[in-house]
């Protein structure tokens, strides 16, 4: 574990530059006069008093980007309370962006291009936001895992609201190394049977009995809903292959108990807004964050010493840890009535139902989308390997094919195709877009068959050199040894030969 921060500044033999004052006390005052800017708030150094302040500090007073000094502070005063047994939330290194400037703190080697803070011990800056700066993560800075901050993300929010994020991500960095067995494999949630109207119609009853179980006044009621929680996902996950119940289990340790350390900072960690929250059969994994918060604030009640036991035996799920607790209580498992089971199924119905037609919606859309490039294999036993992707720009529809709307790239021996959408944005299928056809069960693992994209500005260029064909769009190149090429007004056809094939 790395030291507190108050002996960081002994821990770097690099010496001490600190920036000239009018630097940060001249610069952005020029350029928005109407802030208060970096300079004025570090030249008072934020006293004590400005740190303890929340939202109406006065570094949040005139802007809606919340201090970060004042974050740190918050944090600090969360580890104090010790939730977890051997965390400490101030002991690692954290870097956070606040529209201007990135500050990493409590790091024991800050990076070159980082530069000490004037007045502040252990305070490093980088002028605008560092490459490593994605989300709200954590993120290898100069070989040290760092707990990552965006306070652009959402401006407005309260310093506590933004404490509670650091707060989650801090634990991350405590928990992977203590807990390796808290991997999911991500890949698995893209085959995850979404369109199971059994399998979704289970999930929203077992959020529900969990949702019973937090908001319940006894012991003995919140037991009972636990019960009832436990039936209902042993049944389901028998049903389950043993990489989705996996994936789901694990992710619910690794994300759940996160949520629940962040949000316990601010007390909001049995609120069930967020568990009952209607996100969809294809929001399986933002749906264990929160059945695994839920299930952290249970046994809370039922066994205290639950961390304690998890950290002693680390390969635990929490169905196990709800198994040890529950009997205990000597209740007998809630039921739900049978209103309450035929609203959920009418639930579960519209939502698959909503997801089908947005998947219609989107092979429409993409079929509108003009012409089209349409790489493909002769031979029915080869494949277009899988390479890279962009998790977070990927649209699976029926029978594992999927949208990609960002980067993809896929290789064969005879060659490979790269895309890159340049007018790529976040939540869009904008510009450039591919649709993958599957080589088996799983959308990517077992590489694709065939790979169709459009939504390229201008016609495609087709070169030959040698046995060489390439073609060439925008974000698009494809190149492929001996390929066969057939052109009509709509559609590039590109068929790949057969590896050994003279």
């Amino acid at each position: 574990m790395i030291g507190s921060h108050r002996s960081i500044a002994m821990k770097t033999d690099r010496p001490s530059r600190p920036a000239p004052a009018s630097k940060l006390q001249q610069r952005r005052p020029l350029r928005r006069s109407g802030n208060i800017r970096w300079g004025i708030r570090f030249a008072t150094c934020l006293t004590a008093t400005i740190l303890a302040v929340g939202p109406s500090s006065a570094a949040s007073a005139n802007t809606d980007i919340v201090d970060p000094f004042a974050v740190i502070a918050v944090v600090d005063r969360a580890s104090e309370m010790a939730p977890w047994p051997g965390f400490d939330a101030s002991a690692y290194p954290v870097a956070i962006y606040d529209g201007e400037h990135t500050l990493l703190l409590r790091h024991p080697n800050p990076p070159t291009e980082f530069e000490p803070l004037e007045g502040r011990d252990g305070v490093w800056y980088f002028e605008g936001k560092h490459p490593a700066m994605r989300w709200n993560s954590n993120a290898d800075i100069g070989g040290v895992r760092t707990a990552t901050l965006l306070l652009t993300i959402e401006p407005g929010r309260s310093v506590e609201y933004e404490a509670h994020i650091l707060y989650h991500e801090i634990f991350h960095l405590f928990s992977k190394p203590l807990h390796p067995t808290w991997r999911p494999n991500e890949m698995w949630r893209y085959s995850y049977p979404m369109e199971d109207l059994d399998n979704y119609r289970l999930l929203l009853l077992e959020e529900e009995a969990l949702a019973r179980a937090v908001e319940s006044q006894s012991v003995e009621d919140t037991a009972s809903w636990a019960l009832a929680a436990l039936a209902l996902r042993t049944d389901r996950l028998a049903e389950l292959s043993e990489e989705h119940s996996t994936f789901e289990t694990v992710l619910e340790l690794q994300e759940g108990t996160a949520v629940y350390m962040g949000r316990s900072t601010i007390e909001t960690a049995s609120d069930t807004g967020r568990l009952r929250e209607e996100r969809g059969p294809e929001g399986i994994r933002w749906r264990c964050y929160e059945t695994g918060a839920a299930v952290a604030v249970i046994l809370d009640r039922l066994m205290p010493s639950w961390k304690k036991t998890l950290d002693a035996k680390p390969e635990t799920t929490f169905a196990e840890l709800l198994e040890m607790a529950v009997p205990d209580a000597g209740v007998a498992a809630a039921s739900f009535s049978d209103e309450d089971l035929a609203e959920t199924t009418a639930r579960a119905e519209a939502a698959i139902a909503r997801l089908m037609a947005k998947r219609a919606a989107l092979y429409d859309e993409f079929n509108q989308r003009g012409k089209k490039v349409v790489i493909r294999t002769a031979d029915d036993n080869e494949i277009l390997e899988f390479g890279r992707f962009d998790p977070m720009a990927v649209e699976i529809l029926e029978k594992g094919e999927a949208l990609q709307a960002h980067l993809l790239t896929a290789s064969h021996p005879r060659g490979e195709v790269k895309l890159e959408n340049p007018h790529f944005e976040r939540r869009s299928l904008a510009g450039v877009i591919a649709l993958t056809r599957p080589a088996g069960d799983h959308p990517f693992l077992q590489g694709y068959r065939q790979i169709t994209v459009t939504g390229f500005a201008g016609e495609p260029v087709v070169k030959r050199n040698a046995d060489t064909v390439s073609v060439e769009a925008e974000g698009l190149f494809v190149s492929y040894d001996g390929a066969f090429v057939e052109s009509t007004d709509d559609k590039l056809v590109i068929t790949v030969p057969p590896a050994d094939a003279k």
